[in-house]
Parts: structure tokens; sequence; C-alpha cells
């Protein structure tokens, strides 16, 4: 098979010994990491169209998976499918497409979800099992679902996607496979032929200048002990259950400038307000104020509440925020939140902004916290000798973040704690975000 210039050497390389091998290699499991946007969709695509052309004579079927159709999915799985209509064109493969299904001759590709909702049964895998973003796939479905599919032919499975927290279907199987590769003479691709394939960011860099300064913005925007960083670029898993900021993020967080009183001329403020509970022991109500210093938030007030009326709480909220003239208030509308939302709209307009509590848009927040961290966005005050300086700091170190399948995380107090400042601190953080830069008011000048 003639490997396209489109193909980078990298990619070629991979391109070449899975070609090479898949034919030969019945039942085995082969696993491939790149890190994110170097290409790996060319790599998968280029795959398929070659293995329907050598098996163009016969019939038979190729099945491609993802974790879901929607929606990050169905974006990979649409770039694997154009790139084999592409490779298809330039090979000269005849080809038709329908639904989720390519055909060429008695060969078929057929595109499936492999999320748990999906319904996959009576397919058949005769000539390879290729499943993309393989570490959000559910390692028992795919055995009960996938691996049948391949039980009657032997043929080879390949995964490609990025470690997570070593736990996952593709990391189980790319350390299996690294142990085989660790035990063969010689050295990979010259050697021997290897069953795991892995690329290095660097090595990327190395063919694109671009693809260097994207990933160098990457890791000065989210940190580079983020594990969002690890996995997609440095090709690292992280723990699945740690504290959500690390000691390197807790010391960036340290800032150094004082709390304040009152709202200073000319600077801009942003606040996250997180509603606590009822009665003694419940959560507490924060607000959080933080001055916005082009892409930085600097935490310098906040006010906390326990066991009070709500409407009074929201009368002090209203007038806090005149106070300080926020430009944005990110308020947490879970519940019972919602009317309190709304009565804090009536009073400041567009300035509120509700955000409900879900396991998603958690996930933003956590991963927008420990990027902001990480990269210097963010900082608390020093220490005033407070209460509520104390309580966020304890919250702060206390809290705890489980990754989540589908590069999500949760984060929430050890049991018998709270994280009410740590969820009013990310809502601020968001206020930050979505406050937008400064408006300079430019007037027009007169000959």
């Amino acid at each position: 098979m003639r490997i396209l210039p489109a193909l980078r050497s990298y990619q070629a390389r991979v391109f070449r010994s899975l070609y090479g091998q898949l034919p030969a290699s019945p039942g085995v499991q082969f696993t491939v990491m790149f890190p994110r946007q170097s290409g790996k969709n060319e790599v998968s695509a280029a795959l398929v169209a070659a293995l329907m052309q050598h098996y163009a004579r016969r019939e038979g079927s190729i099945i491609v998976c993802a974790p879901t159709l929607y929606p990050q999915a169905r974006i990979s799985l649409e770039r694997t499918r154009s790139g084999i209509i592409r490779y298809a064109r330039r090979w000269r493969i005849p080809l038709a497409a329908e639904d989720n299904v390519l055909r060429s001759g008695g060969v078929t590709a057929t595109f499936l979800s492999a999320s748990p909702e999906a319904h996959v049964a009576g397919h058949t895998a005769s000539f390879a099992l290729i499943a993309d973003e393989a570490q959000d796939i559910d390692p028992d479905w795919f055995d009960r679902q996938f691996r049948p599919m391949a039980a009657s032919t032997g043929a080879p499975t390949v995964l490609f996607g990025t470690p997570w927290d070593g736990s996952t279907l593709l990391e189980r199987a790319a350390e299996a496979n690294r142990a085989r590769d660790r035990d063969q003479p010689g050295e990979p691709y010259s050697g021997f032929d290897p069953w795991h394939h892995q690329v290095s960011w660097q090595e990327v860099a190395g063919v694109s200048e671009l693809y260097g300064r994207y990933v160098a913005g990457e890791r000065a925007r989210l940190g580079a002990s983020n594990p969002l960083f690890l996995s997609q670029y440095e090709l690292v898993a992280s723990r699945e259950a740690a504290s959500l900021f690390d000691d390197e993020q807790l010391a960036a967080l340290r800032g150094t400038h004082d709390t304040l009183s009152r709202a200073r001329p000319g600077e801009r403020y942003v606040g996250g307000l997180d509603f606590g509970g009822a009665g003694a022991n419940a959560d507490a109500t924060v607000l959080t104020i933080a001055r916005v210093e082009g892409h930085r938030c600097e935490v310098v007030a906040w006010r906390s509440w326990r066991s009070a009326p709500f409407q009074a709480i929201a009368a002090e909220v209203a007038a806090a925020a005149s106070a300080w003239g926020l430009e944005r208030l990110v308020a947490d509308e879970t519940g019972l939140g919602a009317p309190l939302v709304a009565q804090l709209q009536q009073i400041l307009g567009r300035t509120v902004v509700g955000l409900v509590f879900t396991a998603a848009s958690k996930s933003e927040l956590g991963w927008a916290l420990i990027g902001a961290a990480g990269s210097g966005r963010l900082a608390l005050p020093a220490a005033d000798g407070s209460a509520d300086w104390r309580h966020a700091w304890d919250e702060v170190h206390a809290c705890r973040r489980q990754l989540r399948p589908g590069g999500q995380v949760a984060w929430s107090a050890p049991p018998g704690r709270h994280d009410d400042y740590v969820a009013s601190l990310a809502l601020c953080l968001r206020a930050a975000e979505t406050a937008g830069l400064r408006r300079l008011a430019r007037g027009r000048s007169r000959d």
C-alpha cells in the first residue's frame, strides 16, 4: 500500500506497522496513543481504507466504534469517516456511503456507538475491530458487546486514545502490550513491530512548529500538572482520586495582595454566590468577590451567612453587589437557589447569571479551577486573620477530586466537611472568565 504524502513521518510509521501486522495477527489487540490534535484520526482513516482495498476481493466487515455518537465522539468518527472517503478517492477505491456504513465491493466499514445505551448486537467484525477514544469506553460493556463480534473471525482489535486514570480499557491493554514489547529483541519498528504505538507531542512538534506552540499555549493555560494536560499531551495517567489542587497549585493560589473592605476606584470586580441550606449544620451561603485584572482573578473579600433567612440573604447580596459595583455575579441556581437568583436578577438585572450544578457543569468549573490555579490566573489573598480566610483555605486544602469517564472530574469535600467556599470560588472564577475585558471609551478626534 502506497503511503500518501498527507501522512506525516510519525503517522506513516504507525500506519505501516499496523497495516503490516493486522492481516497476520488474529485475535491480537493493538494500542495507539497520540497527543491531542496530532492526527490519530488520519491514521485510523488510512488504515480502514487500506484494509478495505486489501480485502477488496473478499466479503466481510470492519467495525469502527466510539464511546458515544454525540457529541465529541461523533466529531471523531466523522473525521475518520471523511478521511476514509478522501483516501478512497486518492487510491481510486470504489466506495458507497449510506448512513453509518461505507461499502467497497463486498467489504463494509460500519460505525457504531459504544455507549451502553446503544443497540449494537448482531454485528460481525471480519477483518478488524477499531475503537476510538477507547479510554472512555466502559471495559465491561466492550467485553460483552464488541469483543464477541470478532469471536468467530479472529479479527484483530486496535484501540486509539489517550491515558486517563490508569484503569481504562485502553490503558489496561497498553500496559499488557508494553510488557510484550519489552521482551522483544531489537528496537521497535526496526527490530520488531510493536503492539503498542505511542507518539510524543515533542515528536509532533519536531514536524510541526505550530503544534509545538499550541502545546506550549495549552501548558500555560492549563498548568503543567493539570490532569487534562498530562493526559492529552504528555500521555501520562493521573491518579483516579486525589486532592483537587496539588502542592504546586496550592502554592500558586497563595496571593500576596490584601483583602479589601470596599471597592477601589478604577478597579473591576466580579462575584460568585453559592447558596447553602437551612439548619445549624447546613452548608453556608458564601459570596466571593474578586478583582479582575486582565486574565487574572484575585479574591479580595468574602461574605458568608449560616442559618439566615434566604430573603434576608438575597437583600444583603444585592446590597453588596451594588456597593462593589460587580460587573458579573454568577449564582448557584440549583434547587432552592432558582427563586433567589430570579429575585436577584429583578434587582440587579443582567449582572446576575444563574448556573445549575450538574455533573457536567461542575466538571467544567472544576477543570477551570485547576487550570487557573496551575497557570497563575487565580489567587486568594494573604492571611488577614479572618474566619472567612481560614474557612476558605481549609476547604481549598481539603477538597477532593475524582476522575470520571468522558474527561470529567467530580469534586467535593471529604465526609463531614464542607466545600461552600470552593463552590463560591468556582462561580466567581466563571464570573471573571465571562465578564470580558474592559471596554475603553474612545472619542473621535476633531481636526
